[in-house]
């Protein structure tokens, strides 16, 4: 047990910092690491979901103590709102949908969205477009319902999506971190109202991890040059999506 709590403590701290640093890749990568690992959608997402709601608020109070974001200007302000808000309907449409949906579609709905965001977040460039409230609800929308269905998903369409929207990448990252952490806790009640089993040591560990991880995430935000590194995630996070959905099709009535 013992082993089992730290090697799963060790994934979700090394997941926690890579995405609370850079905006993304935190239930994108930790679900279908999850699921190689055996744990049924229905057992992994909400526990995702239950360490990012800590994780998340830890990692936005280092991000607002580093001056990584400032939700005194407009701009900054304007998508917290609209994410919170979009976030919050979106979850809750996801999980009433992935509550009732056999367990090989969500496996083959996370590996295939992982493959996808990580593609779109390696091959993402420098454009930039004026600010739009506009592209950042669609975004919202899209992002909450692959969380909720998921566990992962939302940080790489929302941190990307501020940062062409204008957005600084600090800031980006952020308020993407402060979201999640509201819209994770909807997330985990709804789960848990609704049945969803509950495994306690991996629910522990990965919230444990996460928790540790959040802090140093947000000091090195503020002092790392992000791009060589988000690339280097994207490609994990595509290796990963290949993977889960190869042994999805390997084994398509695993647990």
């Amino acid at each position: 047990m013992i082993v089992i709590f730290l090697v799963l403590f060790t994934i979700a701290f090394i997941c926690e910092y890579a995405a609370a640093t850079l905006g993304m890749g935190y239930g994108t990568t930790l679900a279908p690491i999850l699921l190689i690992a055996g744990y049924a959608p229905l057992v992994l997402v909400p526990v995702i979901l239950f360490s990012q709601f800590f994780a998340g608020f830890i990692a936005a109070a280092f991000h607002h103590k580093f001056e990584n974001m400032d939700l005194k200007k407009k701009e900054e302000r304007t998508a917290f709102y609209i994410f919170a808000l979009t976030g919050i309907v979106g979850v809750i449409v996801s999980i009433l949908v992935s509550i009732s949906l056999p367990s090989l579609f969500v496996k083959v709905y996370i590996a295939l969205t992982v493959t996808i965001v990580g593609i779109l977040t390696l091959i993402d460039g420098d454009r930039q477009f004026s600010f739009s409230q506009k592209k950042l609800v669609g975004m919202g929308i899209v992002a909450a319902f692959n969380k909720g269905m998921s566990g992962g998903g939302y940080g790489p369409i929302t941190t990307a999506g501020q940062m062409i929207c204008g957005i600084s990448p600090r800031a980006a990252v952020a308020i993407t971190a402060l979201v999640e952490g509201i819209i994770c806790i909807i997330g985990v009640i709804l789960y848990y109202l609704l049945a969803a089993p509950v495994d306690l040591l991996l629910l522990i560990s990965i919230t444990a991890g996460g928790i540790v991880a959040a802090p140093l995430s947000a000091f090195t935000t503020k002092k790392l040059e992000q791009e060589s590194v988000k690339k280097l995630v994207a490609v994990s996070i595509i290796l990963i999506g290949l993977l889960s959905l190869f042994l999805v099709i390997l084994n398509p009535s695993g647990a």
